[in-house]
Protein backbone atom coordinates (compact mmCIF):
# COMPACT_ATOMS: atom_id res chain seq x y z
CA UNK A 1 0.00 0.00 0.00
CA UNK A 2 0.95 3.30 -0.54
CA UNK A 3 0.83 5.69 2.07
CA UNK A 4 0.30 9.59 2.15
CA UNK A 5 1.85 11.32 4.86
CA UNK A 6 1.92 9.68 8.24
CA UNK A 7 -0.92 7.00 8.32
CA UNK A 8 -2.94 7.93 5.92
CA UNK A 9 -3.59 5.75 2.80
CA UNK A 10 -3.89 7.42 -0.50
CA UNK A 11 -6.70 5.32 -1.37
CA UNK A 12 -9.69 4.49 0.89
CA UNK A 13 -9.85 1.36 -0.36
CA UNK A 14 -7.51 -0.88 -1.89
CA UNK A 15 -6.81 -4.53 -2.78
CA UNK A 16 -4.88 -6.78 -1.41
CA UNK A 17 -3.42 -10.58 -1.37
CA UNK A 18 -5.16 -12.93 0.56
CA UNK A 19 -2.32 -13.74 3.49
CA UNK A 20 -2.53 -11.05 4.73
CA UNK A 21 -6.43 -11.39 5.80
CA UNK A 22 -5.10 -11.59 9.42
CA UNK A 23 -3.22 -8.43 9.59
CA UNK A 24 -4.83 -5.40 11.67
CA UNK A 25 -4.23 -2.20 10.05
CA UNK A 26 -4.99 1.53 11.69
CA UNK A 27 -3.54 4.85 11.08
CA UNK A 28 -2.57 7.31 13.86
CA UNK A 29 -5.56 9.32 13.26
CA UNK A 30 -8.15 8.68 16.39
CA UNK A 31 -11.39 8.81 14.43
CA UNK A 32 -10.43 6.35 11.67
CA UNK A 33 -9.44 3.05 10.96
CA UNK A 34 -8.71 0.35 8.15
CA UNK A 35 -11.38 -2.67 8.51
CA UNK A 36 -10.47 -5.89 5.98
CA UNK A 37 -13.74 -7.46 4.58
CA UNK A 38 -13.73 -10.26 2.05
CA UNK A 39 -9.95 -8.86 0.47
CA UNK A 40 -10.58 -5.27 0.70
CA UNK A 41 -9.00 -3.07 3.39
CA UNK A 42 -11.88 -0.06 3.61
CA UNK A 43 -10.75 2.90 5.44
CA UNK A 44 -13.84 4.02 7.83
CA UNK A 45 -15.04 7.02 10.04
CA UNK A 46 -15.44 5.89 14.40
CA UNK A 47 -18.21 8.42 14.82
CA UNK A 48 -20.82 7.77 17.58
CA UNK A 49 -24.15 8.03 15.27
CA UNK A 50 -27.93 8.25 16.87
CA UNK A 51 -31.07 7.80 14.82
CA UNK A 52 -34.10 10.50 15.65
CA UNK A 53 -37.65 9.72 14.42
CA UNK A 54 -41.04 10.84 14.42
CA UNK A 55 -44.65 10.26 13.06
CA UNK A 56 -47.75 13.17 13.12
CA UNK A 57 -50.89 11.58 14.86
CA UNK A 58 -52.25 13.35 11.71
CA UNK A 59 -52.83 10.75 9.06
CA UNK A 60 -54.01 12.96 6.51
CA UNK A 61 -50.99 15.26 7.44
CA UNK A 62 -48.74 12.37 6.41
CA UNK A 63 -50.02 10.31 3.54
CA UNK A 64 -46.91 8.53 2.58
CA UNK A 65 -45.87 7.92 6.81
CA UNK A 66 -43.36 5.14 7.56
CA UNK A 67 -44.13 4.40 11.12
CA UNK A 68 -41.32 4.94 13.77
CA UNK A 69 -39.50 0.94 13.87
CA UNK A 70 -39.15 0.92 9.90
CA UNK A 71 -37.80 4.85 10.50
CA UNK A 72 -35.26 3.02 12.96
CA UNK A 73 -34.34 0.19 11.62
CA UNK A 74 -33.16 1.77 8.54
CA UNK A 75 -30.98 4.31 10.39
CA UNK A 76 -29.83 1.59 12.15
CA UNK A 77 -28.54 -0.38 9.17
CA UNK A 78 -27.20 2.83 7.73
CA UNK A 79 -25.12 3.22 10.51
CA UNK A 80 -23.85 -0.07 10.65
CA UNK A 81 -23.19 0.06 7.11
CA UNK A 82 -20.94 2.91 7.90
CA UNK A 83 -19.49 1.05 10.31
CA UNK A 84 -20.22 3.55 12.55
CA UNK A 85 -21.40 3.12 16.62
CA UNK A 86 -24.48 2.94 17.24
CA UNK A 87 -26.07 5.28 20.46
CA UNK A 88 -29.37 5.48 20.76
CA UNK A 89 -32.56 6.48 19.14
CA UNK A 90 -34.49 9.27 20.33
CA UNK A 91 -38.44 9.20 19.06
CA UNK A 92 -41.34 11.94 19.17
CA UNK A 93 -44.82 9.90 18.17
CA UNK A 94 -48.05 11.98 17.81
CA UNK A 95 -45.83 15.58 17.22
CA UNK A 96 -46.23 17.60 14.22
CA UNK A 97 -42.90 18.89 12.70
CA UNK A 98 -44.36 22.50 11.86
CA UNK A 99 -42.45 23.34 15.66
CA UNK A 100 -40.17 22.39 17.68
CA UNK A 101 -41.88 21.76 20.82
CA UNK A 102 -41.14 18.05 20.99
CA UNK A 103 -39.19 16.38 24.22
CA UNK A 104 -37.18 13.70 22.36
CA UNK A 105 -36.51 16.62 19.80
CA UNK A 106 -35.01 19.05 22.87
CA UNK A 107 -33.47 16.09 24.16
CA UNK A 108 -31.51 15.14 21.26
CA UNK A 109 -30.32 18.82 20.76
CA UNK A 110 -29.31 19.17 24.12
CA UNK A 111 -27.07 16.02 23.94
CA UNK A 112 -25.61 16.97 20.86
CA UNK A 113 -24.38 20.34 22.79
CA UNK A 114 -22.90 17.86 25.16
CA UNK A 115 -21.02 16.06 22.49
CA UNK A 116 -22.99 12.73 22.97
CA UNK A 117 -22.54 12.02 19.59
CA UNK A 118 -21.37 12.76 16.35
CA UNK A 119 -23.89 12.12 13.62
CA UNK A 120 -27.71 12.25 13.55
CA UNK A 121 -29.36 9.56 10.95
CA UNK A 122 -33.12 10.69 9.90
CA UNK A 123 -35.75 8.54 7.54
CA UNK A 124 -36.03 12.15 6.07
CA UNK A 125 -35.67 16.14 6.25
CA UNK A 126 -38.93 16.85 7.24
CA UNK A 127 -38.81 14.25 10.35
CA UNK A 128 -36.64 17.19 11.99
CA UNK A 129 -39.05 20.06 10.54
CA UNK A 130 -41.62 20.82 7.95
CA UNK A 131 -40.44 24.59 8.35
CA UNK A 132 -37.39 25.83 6.42
CA UNK A 133 -36.62 28.43 9.28
CA UNK A 134 -36.26 25.59 11.76
CA UNK A 135 -34.75 23.40 9.76
CA UNK A 136 -31.90 25.43 9.36
CA UNK A 137 -31.81 26.33 12.99
CA UNK A 138 -31.58 22.99 14.03
CA UNK A 139 -29.06 22.08 11.59
CA UNK A 140 -26.77 24.76 11.06
CA UNK A 141 -27.31 26.51 14.13
CA UNK A 142 -27.47 23.77 16.72
CA UNK A 143 -26.19 20.35 15.25
CA UNK A 144 -23.23 21.74 12.98
CA UNK A 145 -22.20 24.24 15.74
CA UNK A 146 -21.73 21.44 17.87
CA UNK A 147 -19.75 19.24 15.06
CA UNK A 148 -22.14 16.92 14.37
CA UNK A 149 -23.31 15.70 11.04
CA UNK A 150 -27.06 14.79 9.60
CA UNK A 151 -27.68 12.26 7.16
CA UNK A 152 -30.89 11.50 5.39
CA UNK A 153 -31.77 9.11 3.91
CA UNK A 154 -34.23 9.45 1.18
CA UNK A 155 -32.77 12.54 -0.06
CA UNK A 156 -29.65 10.71 0.21
CA UNK A 157 -28.35 13.66 2.35
CA UNK A 158 -25.21 13.69 4.62
CA UNK A 159 -23.81 17.16 6.00
CA UNK A 160 -20.12 15.19 5.98
CA UNK A 161 -20.26 16.18 2.25
CA UNK A 162 -19.62 20.07 1.17
CA UNK A 163 -22.52 18.81 -1.33
CA UNK A 164 -24.57 17.93 1.18
CA UNK A 165 -24.33 21.05 3.40
CA UNK A 166 -25.59 23.07 0.42
CA UNK A 167 -28.75 20.85 -0.47
CA UNK A 168 -30.00 21.60 2.92
CA UNK A 169 -31.78 25.18 2.06
CA UNK A 170 -32.77 23.52 -1.09
CA UNK A 171 -34.56 20.79 0.63
CA UNK A 172 -36.01 21.99 3.67
CA UNK A 173 -37.71 25.05 1.12
CA UNK A 174 -39.45 22.19 -0.71
CA UNK A 175 -40.23 20.27 2.37
CA UNK A 176 -41.89 23.14 3.53
CA UNK A 177 -43.82 24.01 0.46
CA UNK A 178 -45.23 20.42 0.51
CA UNK A 179 -46.17 21.05 4.58
CA UNK A 180 -48.40 24.13 3.18
CA UNK A 181 -49.78 22.41 0.39
CA UNK A 182 -50.74 19.46 2.61
CA UNK A 183 -52.67 22.00 5.08
CA UNK A 184 -54.30 23.71 2.51
CA UNK A 185 -55.96 20.64 0.89
CA UNK A 186 -56.26 19.44 4.48
CA UNK A 187 -58.83 22.82 5.41
CA UNK A 188 -60.39 22.67 1.80
CA UNK A 189 -61.53 18.73 2.51
CA UNK A 190 -62.94 20.34 5.83
CA UNK A 191 -64.88 22.83 4.38
CA UNK A 192 -66.28 20.32 1.93
CA UNK A 193 -67.76 18.54 4.97
CA UNK A 194 -68.85 21.06 7.03
CA UNK A 195 -70.69 22.48 3.66
CA UNK A 196 -72.14 18.93 3.01
CA UNK A 197 -73.43 19.04 6.82
CA UNK A 198 -71.26 16.80 8.52
CA UNK A 199 -68.32 17.16 11.16
CA UNK A 200 -64.88 18.60 9.82
CA UNK A 201 -62.71 17.49 13.08
CA UNK A 202 -61.40 19.13 16.09
CA UNK A 203 -62.71 18.58 20.11
CA UNK A 204 -66.59 18.05 20.04
CA UNK A 205 -68.35 20.17 22.69
CA UNK A 206 -69.30 19.30 25.30
CA UNK A 207 -72.58 17.39 24.76
CA UNK A 208 -71.76 15.91 21.89
CA UNK A 209 -69.12 12.80 20.27
CA UNK A 210 -68.00 12.71 16.62
CA UNK A 211 -69.74 9.26 14.99
CA UNK A 212 -69.00 8.26 11.14
CA UNK A 213 -68.50 12.42 10.38
CA UNK A 214 -71.29 13.45 12.61
CA UNK A 215 -71.85 15.09 15.88
CA UNK A 216 -74.25 12.82 18.64
CA UNK A 217 -75.49 13.66 21.25
CA UNK A 218 -73.78 12.32 25.05
CA UNK A 219 -76.95 12.03 27.00
CA UNK A 220 -75.18 13.21 30.23
CA UNK A 221 -73.46 16.16 28.88
CA UNK A 222 -76.50 17.05 27.07
CA UNK A 223 -78.21 16.89 30.58
CA UNK A 224 -75.49 19.58 31.98
CA UNK A 225 -75.96 21.92 28.91
CA UNK A 226 -79.34 22.34 29.14
CA UNK A 227 -79.24 23.51 32.77
CA UNK A 228 -76.14 25.96 31.93
CA UNK A 229 -78.94 27.52 29.60
CA UNK A 230 -81.69 27.07 31.69
CA UNK A 231 -79.73 28.68 34.87
CA UNK A 232 -78.46 31.32 32.54
CA UNK A 233 -82.02 31.99 31.40
CA UNK A 234 -82.95 32.73 35.10
CA UNK A 235 -80.62 35.69 35.04
CA UNK A 236 -77.49 33.62 36.82
CA UNK A 237 -73.89 34.73 36.27
CA UNK A 238 -71.35 32.84 34.95
CA UNK A 239 -69.68 32.77 38.42
CA UNK A 240 -72.89 31.63 40.28
CA UNK A 241 -74.12 28.45 37.32
CA UNK A 242 -69.98 27.37 37.72
CA UNK A 243 -70.82 27.26 41.62
CA UNK A 244 -73.94 25.08 41.11
CA UNK A 245 -72.47 23.20 38.14
CA UNK A 246 -69.62 21.86 41.21
CA UNK A 247 -71.86 22.06 44.05
CA UNK A 248 -74.44 19.56 42.18
CA UNK A 249 -71.36 17.11 41.20
CA UNK A 250 -71.31 17.77 37.40
CA UNK A 251 -67.47 17.51 35.60
CA UNK A 252 -66.31 18.40 32.65
CA UNK A 253 -65.25 16.15 29.63
CA UNK A 254 -62.19 15.74 31.19
CA UNK A 255 -63.13 14.90 34.98
CA UNK A 256 -62.64 18.47 36.35
CA UNK A 257 -64.79 21.04 38.27
CA UNK A 258 -66.17 23.88 35.86
CA UNK A 259 -64.28 26.69 35.50
CA UNK A 260 -66.04 30.70 34.47
CA UNK A 261 -64.45 29.75 30.99
CA UNK A 262 -65.91 26.27 30.52
CA UNK A 263 -69.46 28.03 31.19
CA UNK A 264 -69.03 30.79 28.34
CA UNK A 265 -67.17 28.03 26.19
CA UNK A 266 -71.21 25.97 26.71
CA UNK A 267 -73.22 29.54 26.09
CA UNK A 268 -70.85 30.61 23.20
CA UNK A 269 -72.06 27.55 21.09
CA UNK A 270 -75.67 28.26 21.58
CA UNK A 271 -75.97 27.43 17.35
CA UNK A 272 -73.97 24.24 17.87
CA UNK A 273 -76.76 22.93 20.38
CA UNK A 274 -79.56 24.02 18.29
CA UNK A 275 -78.39 21.66 15.86
CA UNK A 276 -76.79 24.31 13.20
CA UNK A 277 -72.89 23.57 12.93
CA UNK A 278 -70.97 26.10 11.56
CA UNK A 279 -67.45 25.60 10.48
CA UNK A 280 -65.14 28.81 9.35
CA UNK A 281 -67.35 30.88 7.10
CA UNK A 282 -69.68 27.93 6.31
CA UNK A 283 -72.94 27.62 8.08
CA UNK A 284 -75.72 24.07 8.15
CA UNK A 285 -78.81 24.53 9.60
CA UNK A 286 -79.98 21.20 11.02
CA UNK A 287 -76.90 19.28 10.34
CA UNK A 288 -77.46 16.94 13.61
CA UNK A 289 -79.65 16.28 16.82
CA UNK A 290 -79.98 19.53 19.06
CA UNK A 291 -79.83 19.58 22.13
CA UNK A 292 -81.72 22.46 22.92
CA UNK A 293 -84.82 22.90 21.49
CA UNK A 294 -86.73 25.33 20.50
CA UNK A 295 -88.98 28.04 22.98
Amino acid sequence: AEYEGRGRLKNHSIKIKRTFYRKVLTNNCKCNILRLDEGVISMYELKRACVYTRVSDDAQGEPDKVSLPEQERMGKAFIESKGWEYVRTYTDNGYTGRNTNRPALQQMLSDAHSKQFDAVVIYKLDRLSRRQKDTMTIIEDVLMKSGVDVVSLSETLDTTTPWGRAMIGVLSSFNQLESENIAQRTAMGRYATARKGGYAGGKPPLGYKAKDGKLVIVPEEAEIVRLVFELRGQGMTLKGITDELNKRGYRSKKGNEFKHSAIQTILNNEETYRGNYKYGKEKTEKSHEPILKKD
